[in-house]
């Protein structure tokens, strides 16, 4: 793995980020550095800190096949329906077997509960110590909106991530909540409710919308009151609370047009494409090799991971009109190693291997739009803005009069899976909607010709893994779609 070299990272983030942690109950504090007032002295030292943290979110990694947050997005489709990886290839294997992150002794697990508590503490600092620093007030407002944004964003993946949906049992056990700064001498915390998880994140979400208007982001890395809307109707969605959720995205995807059917065919990598809100872009300077999302993504290179194909069921699921299907491919070419495998080149790496990591995108908020309306029987809302993507893809709009809200709505569920395969709504879904996980063994088969002229014929390859690993059969609510918290931290924390 390449180390991780820019200038963008101040000394203090390297300090705060980087360092030795102390071995106090889950280590939410990156290292003892974080009471040094220094760091916190002005508003250019916390935008830095800023810019560190999100960079530690998205780019520190553990070991190659744990990049930073791109890990829990490719472990969220790798334990979805459509995804299929590949027996005896590093990265995602055990995790589409759904024994990692559920075996809380797997390093797996530790990454993703330590990486995410860590961007917590630092949110906190930021958030008790920037209205003490020099600087001007509004730059005050905007990096406490920021860090406000990011807390938020990251209470919201760990509850949807360690416990069942808030519409199953508000009342359930969380994540421990933590939004003062910690030290080595801070008490552990039990787990809070998911209501009161949601309630946290709810409150971040709003203070930060408030902090945000008027902020000119220099990047889109950096959330912004759009993405900050956005963030809110993901979590109205999955609280069902739909009113709010259509309300959300319409205003979120605002100045975010839906990217013509040229630019889906691009290959999902840089922010600059007109409907991302939000991602994370990065240069060939922080390129990290083998440990990154495209690492195991993109199946276009000769040689690499080459983890993470489609279901050949889940072609099935797209007409032949639409532009998205163009991207499978069955590989019949004998000498390639990916021989009889159904090749989605959704996801294409730059030639230096900096491909952005999307994030969040103006056609997710449409369809929460088009879901949200369904459910509450307003069609023809919802069926507006399906068509908005419906037609960017190739395909003709729909009418209203064809569809009930229970029939609407599925047809919103398809274009989800249909749109978003890859950027980690599978596992979430599936969750909100309590729904079990659907795998099909492939019964399609390829025909490949031999070099002297005849034809073999050889299955399509698809889906191994068809239960779970103690051979039961895939249900909903099960256990096995939970991250687990990691052994340690049980073993350090009383309160858990």
């Amino acid at each position: 793995m390449k180390t991780i070299k820019s200038a963008i990272l101040s000394l203090f983030s390297v300090l705060l980020l980087f360092s030795s942690c102390k071995k106090e109950f889950f280590d939410t504090s990156p290292s003892g550095s974080l009471t040094d007032d220094q760091v916190y002295s002005s508003t250019s030292n916390i935008d830095a800190l800023v810019n560190g943290t999100i960079r530690y979110l998205m780019e520190n990694a553990t070991s190659q096949d744990n990049p930073g947050y791109g890990a829990i997005l490719l472990s969220q489709e790798a334990m979805g329906n459509d995804a299929v990886l590949r027996d005896g290839v590093y990265g995602y294997y055990a995790t589409y077997s759904f024994t990692d992150p559920f075996d809380n002794t797997t390093r797996r697990a530790l990454f993703f509960w330590t990486l995410q508590y860590k961007v917590i503490d630092n949110c906190n600092n930021i958030i008790a110590k920037v209205d003490a620093a020099a600087g001007p007030d509004a730059d005050k407002k905007y990096l406490k909106g920021q860090a406000l944004a990011l807390r938020g964003f990251v209470y919201l993946n760990l509850i949807r991530q360690y416990q069942f949906t808030y519409a199953k049992d508000k009342g359930a056990k969380g994540v421990p909540l933590y939004t003062e700064p910690t030290t080595s001498g801070s008490t552990p915390k039990a787990r809070a409710s998911v209501e009161q998880v949601y309630n946290q994140v709810l409150a971040d979400l709003k203070q930060a919308e408030t902090l945000l208007n008027g902020y000119k982001r220099p990047s889109k890395d950096r959330p912004d009151q759009s993405v900050v809307r956005g963030l809110l109707a993901r979590t109205y969605l999955t609280m069902e609370n739909w009113d709010q959720a259509a309300a959300y995205a319409a205003l979120a995807r605002t100045a975010y047009p839906i990217m013509t059917p040229t630019d889906y065919l691009a290959g999902f990598n840089d922010v600059s494409n007109v409907e991302w809100l939000w991602g994370h872009p990065q240069t060939s300077t922080q390129n990290l090799g083998g440990a990154s999302f495209f690492a195991y993504i993109d199946v276009t290179p000769a040689t690499g991971y080459r983890s993470v194909m489609a279901d050949p069921n889940f072609r099935k699921l797209f007409e032949d009109k639409d532009v998205r299907k163009s991207l499978f491919s069955p590989v019949t070419d004998t000498t390639n190693a990916l021989v009889g495998w159904l090749k989605y080149t959704k996801f294409v790496n730059k030639a230096d291997q900096s491909g952005h990591i999307p994030l969040m995108r103006s056609s997710e908020l449409a369809l929460i739009q088009a879901e949200s309306n369904a459910r509450q029987g307003k069609l023809p809302d919802a069926i507006n803005a399906l068509n908005e993507v419906r037609l960017k893809r190739g395909l003709v709009g729909l009418t209203p009069d064809a569809y009930t809200p229970a029939s609407l709505t599925e047809e919103v569920l398809l274009e989800r899976r249909r749109e978003l395969w890859g950027e980690g709504f599978q596992l979430p879904d599936l969750l909100r909607l309590q729904r079990s996980v659907v795998r099909k063994a492939s019964t399609e088969v390829l025909e490949i010709r031999r070099s002297n002229g005849t034809i073999k014929t050889i299955p399509l390859k698809g889906h191994l893994q068809l239960n779970f690993p103690d051979k039961s059969n895939f249900v909903a609510n099960s256990p096995y779609y939970l991250f687990s918290i990691p052994i340690n931290e049980l073993n350090n924390n009383p309160q858990l």
